[in-house]
C-alpha cells in the first residue's frame, strides 16, 4: 500500500517531467517561429532548383519564414509558384522592388530562399502579393555554355585549316605561273636583244646612205627642190589638221548642246521623271482607296474579322469593351509584367528603360505565341499607378511604347498588328485585383 510520501513524491516527478517538456516544446516552436505572426507572399521561378516545401526564409540573412507550397506550372511556358510565410517583424523590409532567390547553405547544404531588401522609396509588399525574382545559377549551365563554345572553337579551326590549306595551294599554283612566266619573258627579251641589235645595224646603214644621197630621203636632203614640195605638203597638212579640229569642236558643241536641258534627250528625262511621280501617286491613291475600303461600312466587318483596323484608333473605352474580339471570334490571353522587374530609372533624366531581366521576361513571354501573331493582334497594355489620372495615362503609355519598340525590333513583328494601350491604374483581373504597376501582353488570336 502506497504511502502519501510516495504519492506526493510521484505526483511531484510528473509535474516536473510536465513543466520541463511544456518548456521544450516552447522553446523549439519558438526556435521554428511556430507562434510568430506571419503573412503569405509570393514568388516565381523557372526552376527550383532543389528547394523543398519548409525551406528556410531569409530576409537580408535573418531567418524570417519558411516556404510553405510550391505549385508547379500548368505548362512549359509558365513558371513555378512559390508561397512563402514571412514574420510579420520583418515585414517593413520586404517591398515590392525586393528580389527573390534561391540560394545554398555552404558547398553542400540544403537550399533556402533568401530575399532582399527592397529600396526605402518603394511600398511594403502586400500580403498575398507577388514579388520578383533572379532564377538561380546553375553550373550546369555554365558547363554546357562551355561545351557548346568548346564545339564552335574545334569547328572554327576546323574550317581555318581547310582554308589554309586552300591558300597554300593557290600561292603554289601562282609561284608556278610566275616562274613559267619569267622562262617566258626571258626568251623573249633574248629575241628582243637580237632585234635591237640588227635594227641599230640597219639604221647605221640607212644614215650613211641618205649622208650619201642615196634612196628617196637622201634625194630630199640633196635636193632644194624636194624640200620646197615637201615644205608644201606640210603646210597642206596643217591646215586640214586645223579645219578637223574645228570640225571636232563643232560636234563637241553639238553634244554638248543634246546634253542640255533644251534638247529631246531633257525633254526625254523630264517625261520619264512624271511618268515615275505619276506612277507614286497612282499607288499613293491605291493605298487611299484601300484604306477607305476597310471604313466602308458594307465590307468593314470582313476587313475588321481579318485584322485589317487601325489599332491606334481604337480608345481605351471601345478596348474595355472587347472591341478586338466581337462575338468571341478571337481568344485572348494576358501576361502580366510588373514594373520593378521591367523597368530601371534613370537617376539624372527620369526616364524608364528595360533591365536585361525584363527583355529576358518578354522574351520569354513571347515564345509560345510568335507563330500565332501571322493572323493576330498583340495589344502592350500599360499601367501606372503614380499621380494624378493624366500622369498615370501619359506614365502608362511611355511604359507600353518602351515595350512595343523593343518586341517590334527584336522579333521582326508588323507594327500594323502591334498596338499599345495606355490604361492608366485600372487593371481588371490583374494579379493585384483592380490596379496594376507595369505591363501586360494581351494576344488576340484567332479560334480554331
Amino acid at each position: 500500500m502506497a504511502t502519501p510520501a510516495r504519492i506526493a513524491g510521484v505526483g511531484a516527478f510528473v509535474a516536473t517531467g510536465l513543466i520541463l517538456f511544456a518548456v521544450a516544446l516552447f522553446m523549439i516552436g519558438d526556435r521554428q517561429m511556430a507562434f510568430a505572426r506571419k503573412y503569405v507572399v509570393y514568388t516565381e521561378f523557372v526552376k527550383v532548383t532543389g528547394l523543398q516545401p519548409g525551406a528556410i526564409v531569409r530576409v537580408s540573412g535573418a531567418k524570417a519564414g519558411s516556404v510553405r507550397d510550391i505549385t508547379p506550372p500548368p505548362d512549359p511556358s509558365r513558371k513555378f509558384r512559390v508561397q512563402l510565410e514571412i514574420t510579420s517583424d520583418l515585414r517593413q523590409l520586404v517591398r515590392t522592388d525586393s528580389i527573390a532567390t534561391i540560394e545554398t547553405e555552404g558547398l553542400v547544404g540544403g537550399s533556402f530562399l533568401s530575399v532582399s531588401t527592397g529600396s526605402a522609396s518603394a511600398p511594403e509588399a502586400p500580403p498575398e502579393s507577388t514579388i520578383p525574382s533572379r532564377e538561380p545559377f546553375m553550373v550546369s549551365d555554365i558547363v554546357q555554355e562551355m561545351r557548346d563554345t568548346l564545339t564552335l572553337v574545334n569547328a572554327t579551326i576546323t574550317a581555318l585549316s581547310v582554308q589554309l590549306e586552300e591558300v597554300m595551294g593557290s600561292v603554289q599554283t601562282t609561284v608556278k605561273g610566275a616562274n613559267t612566266l619569267i622562262a617566258d619573258v626571258g626568251t623573249d627579251v633574248k629575241a628582243m636583244a637580237s632585234a635591237g641589235a640588227r635594227i641599230s645595224a640597219d639604221a647605221a646603214r640607212i644614215s650613211q646612205r641618205i649622208r650619201d644621197g642615196e634612196g628617196t630621203i637622201g634625194k630630199l636632203v640633196a635636193d632644194d627642190e624636194l624640200y620646197q614640195r615637201v615644205t608644201t605638203i606640210a603646210r597642206n597638212a596643217e591646215a586640214i589638221s586645223v579645219e578637223t579640229r574645228e570640225a571636232v569642236q563643232q560636234a563637241k558643241k553639238a553634244i554638248d548642246g543634246l546634253r542640255s536641258n533644251d534638247t529631246n534627250v531633257a525633254a526625254l528625262t523630264a517625261s520619264l521623271r512624271e511618268t515615275v511621280e505619276q506612277a507614286r501617286a497612282a499607288m499613293a491613291g491605291l493605298a487611299e482607296n484601300m484604306d477607305a475600303l476597310k471604313r466602308n461600312f458594307l465590307v468593314r466587318g470582313f476587313f475588321n474579322r481579318r485584322g485589317y483596323f487601325e489599332l491606334d484608333d481604337i480608345s481605351p473605352e471601345e478596348y474595355r469593351r472587347d472591341t478586338l474580339t466581337p462575338d468571341s471570334r478571337r481568344n485572348v490571353a494576358r501576361i502580366w509584367l510588373g514594373a520593378p522587374v521591367l523597368f530601371q530609372r534613370d537617376p539624372k533624366t527620369g526616364d524608364e528603360t528595360l533591365t536585361p531581366d525584363g527583355r529576358a521576361r518578354l522574351n520569354s513571354a513571347m515564345t509560345p505565341y510568335l507563330s500565332s501573331l501571322a493572323d493576330g493582334v498583340l495589344m502592350i497594355e500599360g499601367y501606372a499607378v503614380e499621380g494624378s489620372r493624366a500622369e498615370q495615362y501619359i506614365g502608362s503609355r511611355k511604359r507600353a511604347a518602351i515595350v512595343r519598340d523593343y518586341l517590334i525590333s527584336t522579333f521582326a513583328l508588323d507594327p500594323g498588328r502591334v498596338g499599345l494601350m495606355p490604361l492608366g491604374a485600372e487593371a481588371q483581373g490583374s494579379p493585384d485585383g483592380q490596379t496594376w504597376e507595369g505591363t501586360a501582353l494581351a494576344f488576340f488570336t484567332e479560334k480554331r
